[in-house]
């Protein structure tokens, strides 16, 4: 199944009928259909303590935004993709893919924990795939391996901030919000495998 799935080229219709009936997360690439890599219990830990500080952290902010976590998928106009991040924020109230109620389409901050099978492409391509949407504003990377993160900010069109974090000690600034991720809490308790 999955190889018909992988070479076949399916319209968006189509790829919503397929994922219904699927026992696994589908993205959806220009007509190609790929199964999503299966998380990991550390790569869903650290995914889920984030998904739960970011609450916390906009549960704080004057400005409303809704948190949702890889249940939600993005969908990329310009490139007609749907993708799973991790994490996703939005500003005020999500805007949804017509018809839908599992696709934002106005994703202001997202999230990935880069799993080895995935860093590089979570690292660059597809970020290169989010800048563009217009909503979106900041891309944090957070390793499965190491307690360390990465935040890309838009200060303009085409200029990006990055900003690093390291250490338990440490915070990573999430300028899409005017907050800071507590690292230490991000990695509480975690053992790496």
């Amino acid at each position: 199944m999955t190889t018909d799935i992988e070479t076949r080229k399916y319209s968006i219709e189509e790829y919503f009928a397929v994922e219904a009936e699927a026992k696994e997360k589908l993205e959806y690439f220009d007509g190609k259909i790929r199964p999503m890599p299966g998380g990991t219990p550390l790569h869903n830990e650290i995914a889920l303590k984030t998904g739960a500080i970011l609450l916390s952290l906009v549960k704080q902010l004057k400005r409303k935004y809704k948190v949702y976590n890889s249940d939600m998928k993005i969908w990329i106009g310009n490139l007609q993709h749907f993708v799973y991040p991790d994490a996703v924020v939005v500003c005020e109230k999500p805007v949804l893919y017509p018809g839908r109620k599992d696709i934002i389409t106005n994703p202001l901050l997202i999230v990935e924990v880069l799993s080895p099978s995935t860093k590089e492409y979570d690292r660059h391509d597809k970020f290169l795939e989010y800048r563009t949407i217009p909503s979106f504003r900041e891309y944090a990377c957070l390793r499965q391996d190491a307690v360390e993160g990465v935040a890309f900010y838009r200060e303009q069109e085409g200029l990006w901030r990055e900003s690093n974090a390291m250490g338990k000690e440490a915070v990573l600034p999430l300028r899409s919000l005017g907050v800071e991720l507590p690292l230490g809490e991000v990695y509480e308790d975690v053992e790496f495998e």
